[in-house]
């Protein structure tokens, strides 16, 4: 593919109406403010450059997206994930390196290929008194592999049964050999609950006052405004870092950035391009800093493949790709804080494709051949009509970029009526299976392993009412994958099925996103590349 040496007409026209709005535009392919390391790829710390008058000892976070639940196995979201991991226990977890270690299990065996043996801790209680056995641990496994009703239910359907060996020692057998087992029990949706209490109680009473055993637990929650965590006294592991921890709700990305310059709140997510520079330069009381850390995020386009609708088309799929400057997209629009791509898995994962990422082989952008593809295949220029929808204030510049890809999209010929939600209502929107011909969302890898974002592929479960796309082959590949013990193995698999899915194009990736935070200048704040917010991984500057 040629390289992409300066914006055309049509790109730069393009950005000027995607950018209408935005105060500040820059030049620089960096987050204004990261360190030289940080620019490197690292992640990076905001750093104090005030002098310390008094130890914080509680910290508000504002965050654009609220709870989805209160029961960790009927979510999937990133948010809600987080907080069941700071209340919650599970097997196993990710430590701030995002190394899985030992979390209610002191360590595993694995028996044979369908089994794993884990060893418990034996001084785990829950919030209202009860003990943790390996009874509990039976109970919430089963019940998200056994109930299809729960949201994360087809990550979890591989366990066939778990039985209890001891009081403190569970066998948790599989329908197939599953690799991955350690990065399936480390999710938030595996959290361990109360079998006992919650058979008597059931899930309305736990949704209404959660009994976990994490190292906080929930104070309050007031459903589109904050929820607060307080300290777990009798948590079983090393203290808790903060009196009070407090997450707002704060959907528009103005006034977040507002909160943390006036000091509403002292860490912010998903800061807009057009407030790095004022973040930044801020040296209004203690100040505040960006930091930015790499992600697994996805940026893409689900396409609606079903018989009748206008992406059931190849050549229309193709046409739209080749329609999308993903490069423009990345440097002018997100300002470097993107890397194109072609593949849902991204290149921190193993398993990603790496000839499917990067600018020269992550964009296809060539109009002038998309719109021949469409003149082949049959098409007038206004005959296709596309139903897009974006979101505002979910992902980092989401608005901006849902119009920009509109934009590409109808100088093509194709016809583009777009609708932009908020983020609940997109969250909603995707949890409901509401798509139209085409819906943009960023998904993560909530597992550091590439079957976990191949499910939307491959995955009856996923697919349907999503994409609806059914290719055999790579459903059996998948499931290969699944299976394949051996790692160089599974990642070639992996990389076969990138591939076919990057010609098929159930989804379009568009951009590999990184994290861009507002710290205010008091803490530090190291990202993990889930871009999840826990608590602990919130500093006191020195």
């Amino acid at each position: 593919m040629r390289k992409r040496k300066h914006l055309n007409r049509l790109t730069a026209a393009i950005l000027t109406c995607a950018m209408l709005g935005l105060t500040a535009c820059g030049g620089s392919s960096e987050p204004a403010g990261t360190t030289a390391a940080q620019t490197e790829g690292t992640t990076g710390t905001a750093e104090s450059s005030a002098p310390e008058t008094e130890t914080p000892t509680t910290v508000v976070i504002g965050l654009s997206s609220d709870l989805a639940t209160l029961d960790p196995m009927d979510q999937m979201s990133t948010s809600t994930g987080d907080f069941f991991k700071s209340v919650g226990t599970q097997l196993y977890k990710r430590n701030q390196d995002f190394e899985l270690v030992g979390d209610a299990a002191t360590g595993y065996e694995q028996i044979d290929d369908l089994t794993w043996r884990f060893t418990l801790r034996d001084d785990i209680n829950f919030i209202n008194g009860d003990h943790m056995t390996a009874e509990d641990v039976k109970f919430s496994l089963e019940r998200v592999a056994k109930d299809e009703t729960l949201v994360a239910n087809h990550y979890f359907n591989c366990i066939d049964h778990v039985d209890v060996v001891d009081e403190y020692t569970v066998d948790v057998v599989t329908t197939s050999p599953r690799p991955d087992m350690l990065s399936l029990v480390a999710m938030g949706s595996s959290t361990i609950l109360p079998k006992t209490w919650f058979e008597e109680n059931g899930i309305e009473a736990y949704i209404q006052a959660p009994v976990t055993s994490g190292k906080y637990q929930l104070k309050e929650w007031v459903p589109d405004d904050h929820y607060t965590l307080i300290p777990n006294p009798d948590y079983y592991g090393e203290p808790a870092t903060w009196e009070e921890v407090t997450y707002r709700v704060i959907p528009e990305s103005s006034t977040r950035v507002a909160e943390l310059m006036t000091g509403g709140v002292d860490l912010i997510s998903n800061v807009p391009v057009n407030e790095w520079e004022r973040i930044s330069g801020n040296t209004e009381g203690d100040g505040t800093s960006l930091v930015y850390g790499e992600t697994s995020s996805i940026l893409l386009m689900i396409l609606k493949m079903t018989d009748g609708r206008v992406c059931s088309d190849p050549a229309v799929r193709e046409a739209i790709e080749l329609a999308i400057d993903k490069a423009a997209i990345c440097e002018q629009l997100l300002q470097g804080a993107g890397t194109p791509t072609r593949t849902r898995i991204g290149s921190s994962v193993p398993g990603h494709d790496d000839s499917l990422f990067g600018t020269e082989n992550g964009n296809l952008y060539d109009p002038e051949k998309a719109k021949q593809i469409l003149a082949d295949a049959g098409y007038q220029e206004g005959q296709l009509t596309l139903d897009l929808t974006g979101s505002s204030n979910r992902y980092l510049m989401d608005n901006e970029i849902a119009q920009m890809i509109a934009a590409y999209i109808e100088a093509i010929g194709i016809h583009v009526n777009l609708e932009v939600v908020d983020s609940n209502v997109l969250s909603s929107m995707f949890s409901e299976k509401n798509i139209k011909d085409a819906f943009l969302v960023a998904l993560s890898d909530g597992q550091y392993d590439g079957c976990y974002p191949l499910a939307q592929f491959c995955d009856p479960v996923r697919t349907e009412g999503m994409s609806d796309y059914n290719n055999p082959t790579i459903r059996e590949l998948y499931q290969q994958t699944r299976s394949e013990m051996d790692e160089e193995k599974k990642y070639e698999l992996s990389r076969q099925i990138q591939q076919i899915c990057a010609e098929d194009r159930p989804q379009i990736a568009i951009a590999q996103l990184k994290a861009i935070y507002g710290v205010n200048n008091r803490f530090t704040f190291t990202p993990q590349m889930d871009s999840t917010i826990l608590p602990d991984e919130i500093g006191v500057a020195q």
